[in-house]
């Protein structure tokens, strides 16, 4: 037996399978042929070879190459126009594709790939006039790549265009070469003039309230102001601290909207439960990872709603210990036009042991109930409740959610700006967002930034539009130069005359108005929704 073994290990050799790995090199359009330059890999020999396509797509090996392939890369200028963008699916390593002549100008065409090879290709469009201008960019992917290229090797090789296609050839994993149809619904010469930037238009004499030294109430911060119209004026409560960072809220009111006429030298609502405010908290007792805005705690962050003959404030409640909740307030209409602040005693309305936050009202019943929007990390929450006359043991559940948008402006986190306001196109929600998980991204830039949506005036819960850019960012130096920079939050928004005016807070320490024509903003609003797409055609051809 062990001889038969011995004559078996001698003469009898097993078989040996070669592993064969792909490596696309590049790709070059001849007149109506493709041609594929890519390098086959054994255990035992390395090929250059070509494969010739008519259609692209069925290729034909045509020769193998005696030299390496050195491809010439004629893209790189482009580099220094199209730049990631850190708030949008493109704030990743940009590397161009291609470029397509157009009637407008020169189309560029790129992707952005993470750590996982998770790529994304955009789109910029280049003017006639002057190739370095960017006159339309894509503010969502043209393609994503699928999950199943999540961990493997992934390298794009070439790009052409083929009978008005524009397609995308990528090596996937060593083992196959894929050609990618990138939809083109997004490049169509319509649908790039009418791409709309919504923005809002900040005062130029913004901030309309500073911080006051004079009191100590609010000598350190004056930030992220509530607001309703009533009685033919605007009337502003915002979020103050002194130097003691306890939260209150001032007044202040406009008749124009900007012009601040009247401010009071005392808060109109002050910290008086236990859940706002514990006095006998010594700093090292405090728990400080809540902490918000400099504040140790008090009355964070109001909205306030007119419904009928009554207003309801909303805040959140922070005592410097327990975990942050949402509160609500109100008083009547006339007292509060009067000035008689007899404020109804506070009740918290959202469960104890959660984080919630960014709360407010909408100004009527939908379908015969309340709703009330918050904030639990990283949604915004909706809830129906048949009564604003909470008992304090019954709480806001989290009936329905507004989600994140991964890789966008507002991927990060969302919150309830201004209570909704209703107009004929829908409820107008004005909100901001951040453009990445603190948590997974703790070192990155990560500004608030405010955005808008329409909601259906029946049901709340369905998003109709939605703006894919931001349209207020923190670009001033009043939004940049305070105690938190990179901020725009807001909590207020008002129509006077057909204008619409958001009051935000700038750098958690002032406050501040911008406008936009309300008719002209919902149409562009509404211009700005995500249409369906054709799905991208992807074909194995190696």
């Amino acid at each position: 037996m062990d001889l038969i073994n011995k004559i078996i290990e001698k003469f009898v050799k097993p078989k040996i399978t070669k592993k064969r790995l792909i490596d696309g090199l590049g790709i070059e359009q001849v007149g109506k042929s493709i041609f594929l330059i890519f390098q086959s890999t054994t255990d035992t020999d390395k090929e250059f070879r070509v494969a010739k396509s008519n259609d692209g797509f069925n290729f034909e090996l045509v020769r193998k190459m005696t030299d390496n392939y050195k491809k010439i890369n004629k893209n790189e200028k482009f580099n220094e126009i199209i730049k990631p963008r850190p708030d949008f699916f493109d704030n990743g390593e940009i590397e161009i594709e291609g470029t397509v002549k157009t009637g407008r100008g020169k189309l560029i065409i790129y992707h952005s790939c993470n750590s996982e090879n998770e790529c994304r290709v955009g789109a910029a469009l280049l003017s006639i006039k002057n190739a370095k201008k960017i006159i339309w960019r894509c503010e969502v992917p043209l393609w994503e790549s699928s999950s199943s290229w999540v961990g493997k090797k992934v390298k794009f090789i070439g790009l052409v265009k083929i009978e008005g296609d524009i397609v995308g050839y990528w090596c996937v994993g060593s083992k196959q070469i894929q050609a990618v149809i990138y939809p083109s619904f997004r490049l169509r010469e319509k649908r790039i003039q009418e791409s709309v930037h919504l923005t809002l238009d900040k005062l130029q004499t913004n901030p309309i309230i500073r911080p006051r030294s004079k009191n100590r109430w609010e000598a350190f911060n004056t930030f992220n102001p509530a607001a309703v119209y009533a009685g033919g004026k605007v009337h502003i409560l915002y979020r103050a601290q002194g130097y003691d960072y306890i939260s209150v809220v001032g007044y202040a009111t406009s008749k124009n909207g900007f012009t601040i006429e009247k401010r009071y030298n005392r808060p109109i609502y002050e910290p008086k439960e236990p859940f706002e405010w514990r006095g006998d908290k010594k700093f090292n007792e405090l728990d400080l990872k809540h902490v918000s805005g400099g504040g140790y705690g008090g009355v964070e962050d109001p909205r306030i709603t007119l419904i009928d003959d009554k207003i309801y404030m909303t805040y959140v409640a922070y005592n410097g210990s327990d975990l942050p909740r949402v509160a609500l307030t109100s008083i009547a209409l006339d007292d509060f036009l009067d000035r008689r602040w007899l404020w109804e005693k506070p009740v918290l309305i959202s469960p104890p042991g959660v984080v919630d936050k960014g709360p407010a009202v909408f100004p009527e019943k939908i379908n015969g109930k309340y709703v009330i929007m918050h904030r639990i990390f990283p949604d915004i929450l909706i809830d129906f409740v048949d009564s604003l006359a909470f008992d304090g043991s019954t709480w806001l559940k989290g009936q329905y959610r507004i989600k994140t948008r991964p890789n966008m402006w507002d991927g990060g986190k969302i919150g309830t700006g201004a209570p909704p306001i209703k107009t004929k196109e829908g409820w107008l929600l004005i909100y901001y967002g951040t453009p990445y998980d603190y948590v997974k991204k703790p070192d990155a830039y990560n500004p608030y930034l405010i955005g808008a949506m329409l909601l259906d005036l029946n049901d709340p819960t369905k998003v109709l539009h939605r703006t894919k850019l931001p349209i207020l960012s923190p670009t001033e130096d009043y939004e940049n130069n305070g105690f938190k920079a990179g901020v725009v939050f807001p909590c207020g928004a008002v129509i006077i005359n057909e204008t619409l005016f958001v009051y935000y807070g700038g750098a958690d320490s002032y406050v501040c108005v911008a406008t936009a024509e309300l008719a002209d903003f919902l149409k562009k609003l509404t211009c700005d929704e995500t249409p369906v797409l054709e799905k991208a055609r992807i074909i194995k051809i190696i």
